[in-house]
This record gives C-alpha cells, sequence and structure tokens, in this order.
C-alpha cells in the first residue's frame, strides 16, 4: 500500500472509490451492523436454543438487540445518499445492495410484527426474522468483499450511440 495512494493494491490495482463511505462511518457503520446480528444470534442461542451464557439473560440480550436494531436503522438511513444512491447510480454492486437492502427491509417489517403482529402469524415471523438474520449475516461481509473489487463499472453508451 502505497502512502501516496492508501486505497491501492499492492500490485498497483486502484480500488474505486464510488460510494465509498468515510473511514469513521464505515467503522461505526460495521460495528453497530455486527453488534446487532451478533446481539441477535446470542438472544436466539440464549432463548431458542436454551443454551446458557454466563452473565447474560435472554431479556438483557433482547434488549440489545432491540437497541442496536434501531441504531441499525440510523446507520441504514445514513449510507443512503452517501453510499446506495451513489454506487446505484455509478452501477456498481447492485444485486448484492438490492438484496441486502432488501434483506433489511424484510428484517425491520418482521421485526415489527414481532411486537404488533397477530399472534397466530407470531411463529412463523420469528422463524423468518432468523433465517433472514442469518442470510444477512452471511450477505454482508459478500456484500463488502465484493465492493472491494477494483474492476471498473461498465462504460455509459452515450444518448446519440446506435447499436449495432
Amino acid at each position: 500500500m502505497s502512502p501516496l495512494y492508501p486505497h491501492a493494491h499492492s500490485d498497483n490495482r486502484r480500488i474505486s472509490r464510488i460510494g465509498r463511505l468515510p473511514r469513521w462511518q464505515r467503522i461505526t457503520t460495521h460495528a453497530i451492523f455486527v453488534f446487532c446480528a451478533l446481539s441477535g444470534l446470542l438472544f436466539f442461542m440464549a432463548h431458542d436454543v436454551q443454551l446458557h451464557l454466563a452473565g447474560l439473560s435472554s431479556h438483557s440480550l433482547l434488549e440489545a438487540h432491540g437497541v442496536s436494531a434501531a441504531l441499525s436503522l440510523m446507520a441504514f438511513g445514513a449510507v443512503i445518499p452517501s453510499h446506495i444512491r451513489t454506487a446505484w447510480n455509478a452501477r456498481r454492486n447492485r444485486t448484492t445492495g438490492i438484496i441486502l437492502s432488501t434483506l433489511l427491509s424484510a428484517l425491520v417489517l418482521s421485526g415489527l410484527l414481532l411486537y404488533y403482529g397477530r399472534e397466530d402469524v407470531r411463529q412463523a415471523v420469528v422463524w423468518s426474522h432468523w433465517v433472514m438474520g442469518a442470510l444477512g449475516l452471511l450477505l454482508f461481509p459478500f456484500h463488502f468483499v465484493w465492493g472491494q473489487r477494483s474492476r471498473p463499472p461498465p462504460p455509459q453508451r452515450s444518448p446519440g450511440a446506435q447499436s449495432a
């Protein structure tokens, strides 16, 4: 890594900065998402798997998950104009971005249904929330790594260009 090009790879390929968040925002957002995922996973382990975690009650884990979910919503909203819109317009990482945004939206909806939904659908909502959370835990790192690729976006066609 060169001091002149802090985002250059060792083989002199440059990572595109399109849609890249400032370091403080990237670290904060990732930390919030990781804390939310881990608190949800630990709650699942303590509550549904009946795993006894030293010093952590399922209630305290649920509280931590609720607070981190609210912070995750704020972080998601904060990255929409600076990351999502910019990367969308540049046609970068769209597939995993759409899947991840849809998954996060579905997690928010299922989380609301857990508190305010009908009791007869609660068990289905619980399991769908667990499955979507696990998918998000797997997809987020993939989205991050996929976005680090150095391949430039496809060239834009000019409005007056004829197709062959």
